[in-house]
């Protein structure tokens, strides 16, 4: 009997989104979205994304998945016959380019985590889940499976389509997917998600992790340096991560390659180790002791050196002011009931009456998050969103508050560190990250200004990416149907 091959409805999908929408996830194109139409978008307060003043009254044109002009709506010269949308009394910012997550692995429904299970069904849910909020784009931090990237890894090589070449096409519903791939770690220290790292033991397996990641066209090289559950070397008694000699020939080579390099690292010693072997950047921020003068010094003889430091505030009950046994505000936002079950907040709030509030200046982590801004290193807002208390989609509002809060940024600020000071550092600041001629038209919609204050970001009223609105209510209405089927609601 011959055998016949079996492909997921997911996969038939993936394959089929390059023509057509099929998770009911993006609105069918109405005249205003018509793929060769021209829609003027008029009336609202317009944030560039690039620290630049807001244009009042402003119109924007776009055909298709492209701005063709900005400007305000008593000076931009019109197409005609073109559709015109009034966002009077609205604002708009650019979509969020998130440069820091962890999707695949956990199930925002039964609020589960599951190590190394990661389905295409549940990327997918949590790219939508990205778009939902606002994001154009979100750059999975590993260890991702490399059967969404490589053909050789994947469960039906005759079926397989590149994630990011998909996420790509103008019928995808969710953000775009960037990834790390695998990345490099000691065994047993890297993502506790996911056993797909590089076990990274020997310079010689670093540089032909790297060559790999280079294959597969992964840019952004990830390098766990952390002494978490590592195994012991029994010929050492040397810390059991990733030593300077191996991290250090990942990033020689990657730079051989013209491939950049991220770590995550969270000691003042890591920090000098990674620096001095020439790291690209650094996710986390130090976290052990304050940050002493050697590394500030360090610091400044890299000005704009890039760190995401993934505050990550929701965990402490977020930046804004808590009293003692007090459940946070945010956790009745719309923005993240839609996100999660109601049983799930509940939970979570009744955690947060026990817990104490997080230290009105943010603590050691903001407070040396600051110092490093002051050495001049360039801040980024990464969502560090991985599922559970770190709802998908969720943290980037949650971030940019806390720049604000704690870090002493303005709204402005923190609106750029999410949209163009991302999207340069990821190298899609050609189409991404402020909204200007020639850019992409990936928008936030929103009710309030949050030049004004900064939570309005969540205030979100409709989100355009590739030039396509957002089926949101389609999205709301399926996560809520999902809580009602697992008695979470």
């Amino acid at each position: 009997m011959k055998e016949t091959s079996r492909t997921s409805p997911a996969v038939l999908c993936l394959a089929l989104l390059a023509t057509s929408s099929c998770r009911g996830g993006t609105e069918a194109p109405s005249a205003a979205q018509d793929a060769g139409g021209v829609t003027v978008f008029e009336g609202a307060r317009l944030i560039v994304g690039d620290g630049s003043a807001p244009i009042e009254n402003s119109a924007f044109v776009i055909q298709g998945s492209r701005i063709l002009s900005v400007g305000r709506t008593d000076e931009l010269e019109v197409p005609a016959g073109a559709a015109v949308v009034d966002l009077s009394g609205k604002t708009v910012m650019p979509a969020i380019v998130d440069p820091h997550s962890h999707v695949g692995y956990y199930d925002e429904v039964t609020d589960t985590e599951i190590q190394d299970d990661f389905t295409l069904e549940r990327i997918l849910d949590h790219l939508d889940r990205f778009a939902y909020t606002g994001h154009a784009l979100t750059y999975s931090l590993g260890s991702d499976m490399p059967k969404f990237i490589d053909a050789r890894y994947a469960d039906d090589p005759r079926s397989f389509v590149d994630l990011r070449d998909a996420s790509e096409g103008a019928a995808f519903t969710g953000a775009r997917y960037f990834t790390v791939g695998r990345g490099l770690a000691w065994p047993g220290t890297g993502n506790p998600r996911s056993t797909s790292f590089y076990p990274a033991v020997s310079p010689w397996i670093a540089e032909a992790s790297v060559r790999e990641l280079a294959a597969q066209r992964v840019t952004l090289v990830k390098l766990w340096i952390e002494d978490r559950w590592g195994f012991d070397d029994p010929r050492s008694e040397d810390a059991a991560y990733m030593p300077p000699e191996v991290y250090g020939a990942a990033i020689v080579e990657a730079h051989r390659l013209g491939l950049r390099t991220i770590a995550h690292v969270k000691s003042v010693h890591d920090w000098k180790g990674v620096l001095r072997e020439g790291v690209d950047a650094i996710t986390h921020t130090v976290e052990d002791i304050p940050i002493d003068d050697e590394l500030l010094a360090m610091l400044r003889e890299r000005p704009g050196f890039v760190n995401v430091p993934a505050l990550t505030s929701q965990l402490d009950g977020g930046s804004a002011p808590r009293a003692q046994g007090e459940r946070p505000a945010w956790l009745g936002d719309p923005l993240l009931t839609a996100l999660k079950c109601r049983r799930f907040l509940d939970e979570w709030g009744q955690s947060f009456e026990r817990q104490e509030p997080a230290p009105r200046d943010g603590g050691l982590w903001a407070q040396n998050t600051v110092r490093v801004r002051a050495a001049g290193a360039t801040i980024l807002m990464g969502s560090h969103d991985a599922g559970g208390r770190r709802p998908i989609g969720w943290g980037s509002h949650m971030e940019m508050e806390a720049f604000v809060n704690w870090l002493g940024m303005t709204p402005a600020q923190a609106i750029e560190s999410a949209t163009s000071a991302t999207a340069k550092f990821i190298g899609v600041d050609d189409r991404l990250g402020t909204l200007a001629a020639g850019k992409g038209a990936d928008f936030i919609v929103l009710d309030a200004n949050p030049l004004d204050d900064i939570r309005n970001t969540r205030r979100i009223s409709r989100v355009y990416v590739r030039g396509q609105q957002v089926d949101r209510a389609a999205m709301g209405a399926r996560w809520a149907a999902a809580c009602d089927a697992e008695g979470r609601s």
